[in-house]
């Protein structure tokens, strides 16, 4: 909800924010009424981005619950969708705030 609360900041910078998750697109609904989310949020159902990526959580195995949940992060890409940055952290509970997000984006591209 930080992105969300933080969006305008992003807007200013000329900068766009999408979200994939490992959740059903209900579910995914269920979450964007509740918070008012307005930028994209994806469905990656069969974990075949975080695979791609490399990213996904091995402490599932495959028809787990939570099998296909990544480690926690966000990539930042240009308008090429090179990934130009990285932020991950150990914790799933643990989170980059959205200003940190910003300042990564910023000096990962330039602006």
């Amino acid at each position: 909800m930080q992105l969300q609360n933080n969006l305008q900041k992003f807007d200013d910078a000329g900068l766009s924010i999408a979200l994939v998750t490992y959740d059903s697109p209900e579910l995914q609904q269920v979450f964007i009424d509740k918070y008012n989310i307005e930028f994209p949020v994806l469905s990656d159902l069969n974990a075949a981005t975080v695979n791609a990526l490399e990213i996904l959580n091995e402490e599932h195995t495959p028809g787990a619950p939570h099998y296909g949940i990544p480690h926690p992060g966000i990539f930042i890409l240009d308008t090429d969708m090179t990934i130009r940055a990285k932020i991950f952290v150990e914790a799933y509970a643990e989170r980059v705030d959205a200003d940190g997000v910003l300042l990564a984006a910023k000096q990962a591209l330039g602006i």
